[in-house]
């Protein structure tokens, strides 16, 4: 099967040559979700612009909240994974810190950056993770929040840091949805 990206009005259009157009769009609220159509009137939410890759979840409305949006348990488990492993890999949060010597660490979504000095919202914190007295994230210390929202009422869907979002893409797109 022949595949190719066309842009339209409407966003990336990725074309079948043998069965026709899909949609593929980008999640208005944030460049790195791609919305794939499943028509009539479903929508599934992925990292990938490739269609049966692991995805975050889905709505009957191409902007989601809370109360339509279903999580995949698939993706909670691989972002969960993917941060206790990967997080010390992250420079955004290893330069962060620096100034946060002897404490925990929050993990926060890219949804709402907190300004400086300032804890951010509950609901867009990944996790945690233990900072040593020389500023240095301690491996093994991650601390998953239960109370994180990947579809906030406020800001829409997860954002991720550049890392964060180009390994989670990898991991998704490996482990692909049969």
């Amino acid at each position: 099967m022949l595949l190719s990206y066309m842009k339209s009005s409407r966003g990336l259009q990725l074309m079948y040559s043998a069965t026709g157009t899909r949609l593929l769009t980008t999640y208005s609220k944030n460049p790195q979700i791609y919305i794939h159509e499943n028509p009539p009137k479903h929508y599934n939410f992925s990292l990938s612009k490739k269609p049966n890759s692991i995805v975050i979840g889905s709505s009957q409305s191409m902007d989601p909240k809370p109360s339509t949006f279903y999580t995949n348990p698939k993706f909670q488990s691989i972002l969960q994974m993917t941060m206790k492993k990967k997080i010390y890999d992250d420079f955004t949060f290893i330069m962060e810190a620096g100034t946060n010597a002897n404490s925990y660490m929050p993990i926060y979504d890219f949804r709402e950056i907190p300004r400086y000095s300032r804890t951010p919202y509950i609901g867009d914190v990944f996790g945690y993770v233990q900072i040593d007295n020389e500023g240095k994230m301690i491996p093994q210390s991650w601390q998953k929040n239960d109370m994180y929202e990947v579809c906030s009422g406020k800001t829409g869907l997860c954002k991720f840091s550049e890392f964060m979002y180009e390994t989670l893409r990898e991991e998704c797109e490996r482990d692909r949805e049969n």
